[in-house]
């Protein structure tokens, strides 16, 4: 995706949303509670690039100390995963994912559309197919 999106700077907006899969990972959803919690603090795509590092280390005190090392106020790093708002917003983007059929993770979609060729080539050409498509301004 960073490849993808450097070479659209201005052509794309990325949505990142939550769908853990719990059923085949138990740290699913303390994973997906920690981005959302350092997002309160401004530092998703930090705690998102740490777990993704080092997926196999998704307990509570790896996650705490992801917090550190990102410069999170750890105290309400943790208050902020056990809050409802980031529960309810967990809950409210897997139901998004379920009922637009996607069963795993990653799944992309370009213009409400799923991709199937999720390769940089492949994007490069949907995504200039995209922008062909779209009506000049104007």
């Amino acid at each position: 995706m960073d490849e993808v999106l450097k070479a659209y700077p201005k052509e794309l907006k990325f949505v990142y949303k939550q769908f853990p899969l719990t059923s085949i990972h138990q740290n699913a959803l303390n994973a997906s509670r920690a981005a959302l919690a350092a997002k309160k603090q401004g530092k998703f795509w930090e705690m998102h690039d740490k777990i993704f590092a080092n997926q196999r280390a998704l307990d509570m005190d790896s996650l705490k100390k992801n917090a550190a090392d990102i410069g999170l106020d750890v105290t309400k790093f943790e208050q902020d995963m056990a809050s409802p708002d980031v529960q309810a917003q967990i809950d409210e983007e897997s139901k998004l994912a379920q009922a637009s059929g996607v069963t795993g993770t990653p799944t992309l979609f370009l213009n409400g559309k799923k991709v199937t060729d999720r390769s940089v080539d492949g994007l490069k050409k949907l995504i200039d197919e995209a922008l062909k498509a779209k009506p000049k301004a104007g």
